[in-house]
């Protein structure tokens, strides 16, 4: 099991020149993890006082979890953004209308919940 804290989030998606409070980064966390436990998966929700919060995860988990993040991160909080260059305009689109990205979600849930099956 390792520990899992919104410095970690931050860190991966290299978030040092795009400041987000880790209050924000234990939310969108929390909404990777309801989200993979709404496909099956069965993982607890990051506890501890806001701003320092932590959740226990394997391995597995905690990629499943930050896959999940990185999408709500660009395509929830950041929302869609319009880019302009040299008159041509680029859009991010927005999660729910990924299809890729939802499925890419609920696949590595899907994953999570398969490994959770014992049989003895």
């Amino acid at each position: 099991m390792v520990s899992v804290a919104a410095s970690d989030l931050k860190s991966i998606l290299d978030m040092v020149s795009k400041p987000i409070s880790d209050e924000i980064l234990e939310q969108i966390i929390d909404l990777a993890i309801d989200c993979l436990n709404l496909n099956g998966a069965d993982l607890p929700n990051m506890s501890g006082t806001a701003g320092s919060k932590t959740v226990s995860l394997e391995s597995k988990q905690k990629a499943a979890v930050f896959i999940a993040a990185r999408a709500i991160y660009y395509s929830f909080y950041r929302g869609i953004e319009l880019l302009s260059m040299q008159n041509v305009s680029f859009s991010v689109p927005d999660l729910m209308s990924n299809s890729v990205v939802m499925g890419a979600i609920e696949k590595a849930a899907h994953k999570l919940a398969e490994l959770e099956v014992t049989y003895g």
